[in-house]
């Protein structure tokens, strides 16, 4: 198989490295793509490394060899955020054949083989994020906790079973997922964890999967966790909470023994406000201007374009009020007809509850929430 490989930094070395010895397969090309104007083309860790002179080649050029017949596909091996639109380029000028070695190759931690590259399925779009509620509950329970995981008052877990029947409609309508966060609440409460690990990562194997704790709860004798996050290449997500600032160091020695990667957030000594419980904000300045307009939610067989319209009721439970969400601010991931492309663009749109969010956020130092007021989630006027 002759291939072409588009390529950048240590991720592009490697796959370099790889594909230039594996058996089967000559390496016929480099392509050099300039996709802005801070981009300077193709560039691996060492911007002259090409020991085996492997010709360097325009992206037209690589479309002209493709159709050729003078390669019959193109690997991917550069940053994960911008893998849709690059295969989007790819596939306008004419080729169709395209894979990609996922980012947790980058660093040597594992091996490459054959079965690390994974075909992109043209027929189908690639999801940019999504996040999961392993657990609802949280041991921190930070005052005006965004996802009023302190208002939840006894233990409530993600579904496993519902989840695998999930992720598996999502790899129906997505042929990848740029990344996955599983979160909470903490994570780390649920015992289920590893399971949810290998689910994830079996359905998407190009993911960035990230477990979003606040660290408290990591422990030495975690050996399933840590297994599992070995086995699937999944990495921590540490949010620096003022308690978990002095942890650090010891996380970083637990996580280090078992080979598992962190990362951590610059500390996080501020909470926000935004709900306008009178739904008088204006939706089109509310969606524009906050921060969790990514944020693309999943449970339970429903899709939304942050988490609030999903977990709302718990708000409305606990302080009496009547905060709707819009007839269709959920999607259900089984509506007849549904296309991963469409289910996007969708994504996209303000919501009807993002009436009940102001632009004037009320930002307040962080505390704990354990005795919570109903203010702690209230915007500034």
């Amino acid at each position: 198989m002759n291939i072409i490989l588009y390529g950048k930094g240590n991720l592009g070395k490697r796959a370099y490295d790889y594909l230039s010895g594996a058996d089967g397969i000559m390496l016929t090309g480099l392509c050099s793509d300039s996709i802005n104007e801070s981009d300077t083309k193709l560039e691996f860790a060492d911007s002259n490394y090409n020991p085996f002179r492997v010709p360097v080649l325009s992206l037209d050029e690589a479309g002209e060899a493709y159709r050729n017949k003078e390669a019959d596909a193109i690997i991917l091996a550069t940053d994960n955020e911008v893998i849709s639109f690059v295969s989007r380029r790819i596939l306008e000028k004419g080729i169709y054949d395209i894979a990609l070695l996922p980012s947790y190759y980058e660093d040597g931690s594992y091996d490459i083989d054959d079965g690390s590259f994974e075909w992109i399925e043209i027929t189908k779009p690639r999801l940019d994020y999504i996040e999961y509620h392993i657990s609802f509950h949280c041991n921190l329970n930070c005052k005006g906790c965004s996802h009023f995981s302190n208002l939840i008052h006894e233990p409530r877990f993600g579904d496993y079973d519902q989840f695998v029947k999930d992720i598996s409609r999502l790899r129906d309508l997505f042929w990848g997922i740029s990344k996955i966060r599983l979160m909470g609440g903490e994570p780390v409460l649920n015992k289920q964890l590893p399971d949810f690990i290998y689910a994830a990562r079996e359905a998407f194997p190009d993911a960035d999967i990230r477990i979003v704790s606040n660290g408290l709860m990591i422990r030495e004798d975690q050996k399933e966790l840590f297994k599992a996050m070995r086995e699937c290449a999944v990495f921590f997500d540490i949010s620096t909470y003022p308690p978990t600032g002095h942890l650090l160091n010891r996380l970083s020695e637990i996580c280090g023994k078992e080979h598992v990667k962190l990362t951590v957030t610059p500390p996080v000594n501020e909470f926000s406000a935004s709900l306008n419980p009178a739904g008088t904000s204006d939706p089109d300045v509310s969606f524009a201007t906050c921060p969790a307009r990514h944020c693309v939610y999943l449970c339970d067989g429903m899709i939304s374009t942050c988490i609030m319209p999903q977990i709302i009721d718990v708000f409305n439970n606990e302080y009496g009020t009547d905060i709707r969400s819009g007839e269709n601010d959920v999607i259900d991931l089984y509506e007849e007809g549904l296309k991963g492309i469409d289910l996007i663009e969708r994504l996209k749109k303000p919501m009807e509850i993002c009436r009940y969010c102001s632009s004037n956020r009320r930002v307040f130092e962080w505390k704990p929430g354990n005795d919570p007021h109903m203010d702690d989630w209230i915007a500034g006027t």
